[in-house]
């Protein structure tokens, strides 16, 4: 009986090795699990890149904003060739940097809409490094300098968050309803916290993300957000086959809105709207400030 114990406890003693050690080797070499752990927003939610891709086929120019002492974000202001029809401050996803996200400015600029879009810390020529805190301080003060480029433009403003970038066009717009005349959300992240639960790949964690929200949420969250918004027309688009982020996110987001409001379900890649249903794009953004 003795010896059968001893094997019983060898065998669970290996066994707590074994796991400790599996542990220790996903945690060492996967840095979302990595992440999630430590809970490193920088990690976490951000994936820039520093190269930008040529975008002279474009009409632009950029500036650099001081936000801090060490840190300068760059911004880049899109005009169309023709008559412009409203000014879009443009809010980009997690990944690449303003260049990336050339294809999707095409189509606005094309039919007549100004865009003007910025690269948190971190992302292409900015400096610094991204966190949650810090990309949302970047996004205020790039919408002010919006306001004031576009001052004398006397035409209606759009803010235009995709994926990521949702939530923070959502607090923009909460917080300066007196001069945004449209809010479209593309794909848009419900929250820091829905973020965690959808993309650990780890069911401890995902659990830890659900009965945690105050570790992932902060001074922003989309979905509890948007219920602040009053009389903002808001377009919400979200595709039913969305890979990154799930459809009812989406969804979410738009049953939390006040009227007026409209929810387009699309049948695209994620934020390929502009590009794959451009017509109806342009359409559906020019109803929400007629």
């Amino acid at each position: 009986m003795k010896k059968v114990l001893k094997i019983i406890g060898w065998t669970f003693l290996i066994l707590i090795l074994l796991g400790i050690g599996i542990g220790t080797y996903f945690y060492q070499t996967d840095p979302m699990i990595k992440a999630i752990v430590n809970n490193d927003e920088s990690k976490l939610y951000y994936f820039p890149t520093k190269e930008m891709s040529n975008m002279d086929e474009l009409n632009y120019s950029e500036s650099v904003l001081t936000i801090e002492d060490s840190i300068n974000i760059y911004t880049y202001q899109f005009e169309p060739k023709g008559e412009k029809n409203a000014n879009i401050f443009l809010i980009h996803g997690a990944g690449g940097n303003v260049s990336t996200y050339k294809r999707l400015i095409k189509p606005l600029i094309e039919n007549g809409f100004g865009v003007y879009a910025l690269d948190w810390r971190g992302y292409g020529k900015s400096t610094g490094i991204p966190n949650y805190k810090g990309v949302m301080k970047d996004t205020e003060i790039a919408f002010q300098d919006f306001l004031n480029k576009t001052a004398k433009d006397s035409l209606k403003t759009v803010v235009y968050g995709m994926s990521l970038g949702g939530p923070m066009a959502i607090k923009i717009t909460k917080d300066n309803q007196n001069q945004v005349n449209a809010l479209i959300l593309d794909g848009t992240v419900e929250s820091a916290q829905s973020l965690a639960i959808d993309y650990t790949p780890v069911k401890y964690l995902k659990e830890k993300a659900k009965k945690s929200p105050e570790k992932f949420n902060q001074d922003y969250v989309g979905v509890r957000d948007i219920a602040d918004i009053d009389n903002t027309p808001k377009l919400i688009i979200h595709s039913r086959i969305d890979r990154d982020v799930p459809f009812i996110r989406g969804k979410n987001v738009f049953n939390a809105a006040k009227e007026p409001k409209e929810f387009w379900e699309t049948k695209t890649d994620h934020i390929m709207t502009l590009i794959d249903l451009t017509d109806e794009a342009i359409n559906k953004i020019m109803e929400q400030i007629r």
